[in-house]
């Protein structure tokens, strides 16, 4: 016999940790029921499924969800119990499948541990080791509180029992005294005679037989403090088939007759079968045939409420619907993993985009700010030149005025030397000449100085009018005071030109500048190059 742990000892923790208000009429309807077919899961599996099945119903109606699925966590419980588990199965599927959309995280765990034992109590063992190990990937532990670590028992104690059907009871073994060793530090008497019952049926398999039947006494002696009554039942038959093997049929027969008697009276087909192997043994070695033969009759009626034909195709039926829904969810699962790792894919490649385009940026007004830097110096260079050359030009300017006025000096003593010697007629005329030479060269030096000033204040204006027009230097000088705006008579006094001879000037440079016969200003002109 399997000693497969399932979820009636999680339905008082459920119920303190997740819990529905009711109102004290349904509260009282509610607790009555459920008491009552608590009782009857120790002693008749089919009046209890019948409360449960009417309590289902009115928390349905009434919209009670939390309570609805703790009892139909005990439905399940008892179909798998009495061998019906195509209906467990889809009792505990309906459970997956409502608390899933109602995000009843534990009802959720509860309802898969549930599935994973059918799987270890069809023996397919490889594939309930598949589906506690998705679990606990799944469920991991938040915390330390009894209601998180408790599923654990039942996770540790099952993975031992798939693990010893395939051999490796090392692992088996580890797997039980996990759950032994969590069921005491929670205080779990339900759970500890389960773990010991399994360690009693691990050491059945490696032939340690008084070790054996050391652990199921153990087991027995907790599940009748405890009044576990399926369990006292579990416990009695391991211990009958030990000593029937020890060679002890007579003690052997009183255990299994015990266990006979309640599982009968309880419904539970599955523990029938396997006492009515072991008794119909014993009667064989007595050679009591009437025995046998009744008790084979007995067998063959539970195996054959167990083993029915359209509960088996059912069965497979909705362990392909589940396979298949939990294969959507993987499939689901690896896509929303893919679809994060594309997001984070492309929020990387635009955070390096970003990246890039920032250092683009620094390094544009890097190069900028260089070049702005490179053109400063490079502007400030010519202009330091410009300064250069324009106190360059200067300093000749005054030089070669230097030289002009002691040349005109030496040339005026020279004349005055020679005037002395010369009679009064050739005296004034040789005075007359020097006074215009003197006239002439302060004018020039005038305009000298001027020109220089001129073209550094307004450079490009000569180059314009050389370029675009054929002006002579008295034109273009001409062309200079007119821009400033001066009158034919300042013009005058600064060249020692007459008047008329200005305005002839002035017609003339109009003439060139082709603005004879408009009313263009020429002041206007000028100032417009």
């Amino acid at each position: 016999m399997r000693k497969i742990l399932y979820l009636f000892f999680l339905i008082s923790i459920c119920a303190s940790a997740q819990e529905d208000k009711l109102t004290p009429a349904d509260s009282l309807y509610y607790s009555q029921f459920y008491q009552k077919a608590t009782q009857l899961r120790e002693t008749n599996l089919d009046s209890a499924l019948y409360y449960y099945q009417k309590l289902e119903v009115f928390l349905t109606e009434n919209d009670y969800s939390k309570k609805r699925f703790r009892v139909m966590l005990d439905m399940g419980n008892v179909y798998l119990t009495q061998g019906q588990s195509d209906r467990a199965l889809e009792t505990y599927l309906k459970i997956a499948e409502a608390s899933q959309l109602g995000e009843d995280v534990q009802f959720k765990l509860y309802a898969e541990i549930s599935i994973a034992n059918i799987y270890l109590d069809s023996e397919e063992y490889q594939k309930a080791l598949e589906r506690f190990e998705n679990i606990r990937e799944n469920h991991s532990v938040t915390d330390s509180s009894k209601v998180n670590l408790l599923p654990y028992c039942v996770i540790y104690n099952n993975e031992g029992i798939a693990n010893e059907n395939l051999g490796m009871y090392d692992a088996a073994e580890e797997l039980y005294h996990r759950s032994i060793s969590l069921s005491k530090k929670l205080n779990e008497p339900y759970n500890l005679a389960n773990a010991f019952s399994n360690m009693g049926s691990l050491e059945v398999k490696r032939e340690n037989y008084p070790k054996a039947l050391d652990w199921h006494k153990k087991a027995l002696k907790i599940r009748e403090e405890a009044n576990l009554t399926l369990g006292i039942t579990q416990s009695q038959t391991h211990i009958g088939g030990i000593l029937l093997i020890l060679g002890k049929p007579e003690e052997a027969e009183v255990y299994l007759r015990r266990s006979l008697e309640r599982s009968m009276q309880m419904g539970y087909e599955k523990q029938n079968i396997e006492n009515t192997e072991a008794l119909k043994q014993i009667y064989y070695q007595k050679g009591d045939y009437q025995k046998a033969f009744e008790i084979q009759r007995l067998e063959m009626d539970s195996r054959a409420a167990v083993f029915d034909e359209e509960s088996i195709k059912n069965q497979e039926r909705l362990k392909a619907k589940y396979e298949y829904e939990l294969e959507k969810q993987i499939e689901e699962k690896n896509r929303e993993y893919r679809e994060t790792v594309y997001k984070f894919i492309f929020g990387l490649l635009v955070l390096l985009l970003i990246i890039a385009f920032i250092l683009y940026r620094l390094q544009t007004i890097k190069t900028r700010q260089q070049q702005l830097k490179t053109e400063n110096i490079r502007k400030e260079k010519h202009l330091l030149n410009q300064e250069l050359d324009y106190k360059n030009k200067k300093l000749m300017s005054n030089l070669m005025f230097l030289l002009q006025k002691n040349e005109m000096i030496s040339g005026l003593i020279e004349k005055l030397r020679e005037t002395k010697k010369l009679t009064k007629t050739q005296t004034d005329k040789n005075i007359t000449s020097i006074i215009r030479e003197l006239k002439h060269s302060h004018n020039k030096e005038s305009w000298d100085e001027f020109d220089l000033y001129f073209q550094e204040v307004h450079s490009e204006f000569y180059e314009k009018l050389s370029s675009n027009y054929q002006l002579t230097p008295n034109e273009l000088k001409l062309a200079a005071f007119t821009k400033l705006k001066l009158s034919s008579k300042e013009i005058s006094s600064l060249t020692g030109q007459s008047i008329r001879t200005i305005d002839v000037g002035r017609y003339r440079l109009r003439k060139k500048l082709g603005i004879t016969n408009s009313e263009t200003n020429l002041i206007t002109f000028l100032n417009s190059l």
